[in-house]
């Protein structure tokens, strides 16, 4: 996959690779834990109408890079949007970081576990 995830002390830190890094234009990011303020897994449904600002779009497939709706910064990286992880956050560059990576349900557990603000 090249979408992958690293669990560090204080911040996750997502990393793209290939084609994945090229379509996003993006090649990691990291995400303090003290910025997520909810973590969801499972689907994801992108308004018809979101801006895409740079990236790449295909309708009811593939998405990567960065969009726009309502005022709301999306980062986006996936094929399938029924198997992501969505992350709410505060205070960070993007207010929504939605990406297929690993198994959707275990990542958000080990995101659960390093985010006590969240209990």
């Amino acid at each position: 996959m090249s979408r992958h995830v690293i669990f560090g002390n204080d911040e996750l830190v997502i990393r793209f690779s290939g084609l994945t890094a090229l379509a996003g234009l993006k090649h990691e990011l990291k995400i303090p834990y003290s910025s997520i303020k909810n973590v969801q897994a499972g689907n994801f449904k992108l308004h018809w109408n979101a801006l895409r600002l740079f990236g790449t779009s295909i309708p009811n497939g593939y998405k990567a890079g960065r969009f726009i709706y309502k005022g709301q910064k999306y980062f986006l990286s996936y094929n399938d949007a029924s198997q992501v992880v969505v992350l709410d956050l505060e205070g960070y560059d993007y207010d929504k970081v939605v990406v297929q990576i690993g198994t959707p349900k275990q990542i958000k557990q080990a995101i659960l576990k390093r985010c006590p603000q969240l209990a």
